[in-house]
């Protein structure tokens, strides 16, 4: 007689992605936004989410979040400075730096390094007059959100950092409109509710007695 099938009585673990797309609207990569629930939302600590983020990545593994393409997983400062980041994969991670990071000596000597490891970065929120400029120069993708910026600010934006020196991803696209009009502009990637709202995924926990590979990693470092 075969045994007696044992509920898995580990909770659920939550986590979404939103679809990055490119001129065409195919799907370039995905953002990951950490969920502490059913509820498609997240009302908590900044750091507290990277790092749990980072957990469900490594649980579930990139490939199946997203599907192959890549992952742009949001940092900050403590996951970036600390190194966290660096337990994915470097060919398809897509290191997010959040809007509240610092362009320190610290913060800029760990892209840097992030940089030489092969890992691609974003900047989010970019706004006019940013003072995160040092970032800017090495950052593969500014985020520019629509809702933040004017069209005039936006192309000047395009006109500093364009093309030629990193991709522009405009995010917050709400309609058919504000695609057309930021693709005119020179974007090269698009995000917003537009295309898709953030799609729920879950996971197992860890066993009750197991550390999180955040908190190994902090150990071990």
């Amino acid at each position: 007689m075969a045994p007696a099938r044992v509920n898995d009585l580990r909770p659920l673990r939550y986590v979404a992605r939103q679809p990055i797309v490119d001129r065409d609207e195919k799907v370039f990569g995905y953002e990951l936004l950490f969920r502490d629930g059913l509820e498609n939302a997240f009302r908590g600590d900044t750091d507290e989410a990277s790092r749990a983020t980072l957990d469900r990545s490594l649980l579930m593994g990139l490939d199946i979040l997203c599907d192959g393409r890549r992952a742009f997983v949001n940092c900050t400062r403590d996951t970036q400075v600390k190194g966290l980041v660096t337990l994915l994969p470097s060919t398809i991670t897509v290191v997010e730096i959040l809007e509240s990071v610092p362009a320190d000596p610290d913060v800029v000597a760990a892209c840097r390094s992030l940089k030489e490891a092969g890992y691609m970065i974003a900047l989010d929120d970019y706004v006019a007059n940013d003072p995160r400029v040092a970032l800017a120069e090495m950052a593969d993708i500014i985020k520019v959100e629509m809702q933040l910026t004017t069209e005039e600010q936006r192309s000047v934006l395009m006109k500093q950092f364009g093309p030629w020196r990193c991709r522009m991803l405009a995010e917050k696209i709400e309609t058919q409109a504000e695609f057309v009009r930021a693709r005119d502009q020179g974007f090269v990637y698009f995000q917003g509710y537009f295309f898709r709202r953030p799609e729920m995924m879950n996971t197992r926990d860890l066993p009750a007695n197991g550390l999180s590979h955040t908190q190994l990693a902090v150990i071990g470092g």
